[in-house]
């Protein structure tokens, strides 16, 4: 069956004014909810950055000032050219320890990985031996 208003031959008037209100009050809403959202998650980002920073300096401040203390009463207050000195070549050593490990250490997985392959060769030889030995008792 056909609709009576396509029968006489009209159409049903469908305006898209209407839909445009409504699309412009989606919208609308929509983004009134972005921006409660955006400002509630603004300020717990403000709040929560103070507190990541200040609770572990709360908790370090103890420790640092314990390993402070010694030091500072080790080395005084006068730090002349010797101590700098010091520090320098304490600082150089660690560098070039680091850059001695850092260039080695492949070269230490390939002298390993030929000391495996070298124990490998060795068993499969001894291996064969001792079935040729048993096969030759055998005979």
């Amino acid at each position: 069956m056909t609709d009576l208003t396509e029968a006489a031959g009209t159409r049903p008037a469908t305006s898209s004014v209407p839909r445009r209100g409504l699309l412009a009050k989606l919208s609308e809403g929509v983004a009134r909810v972005y921006a409660q959202v955006r400002d509630a998650a603004r300020s717990l980002i403000k709040s929560l950055v103070p507190r990541a920073i200040t609770w572990p300096r709360a908790k370090l401040r103890p420790l640092v000032g314990s390993i402070k203390a010694p030091f500072m009463a080790t080395i005084g207050k006068d730090r002349g050219f010797g101590f700098w000195w010091l520090v320098t070549m304490v600082a150089i050593a660690l560098v070039i320890g680091l850059l001695v490990a850092v260039l080695l250490s492949p070269v230490i997985g390939l002298v390993a990985a030929l000391v495996v392959a070298i124990a490998m060769l060795v068993r499969r030889s001894r291996a064969a031996q001792s079935r040729r030995a048993e096969a030759g008792i055998a005979r």
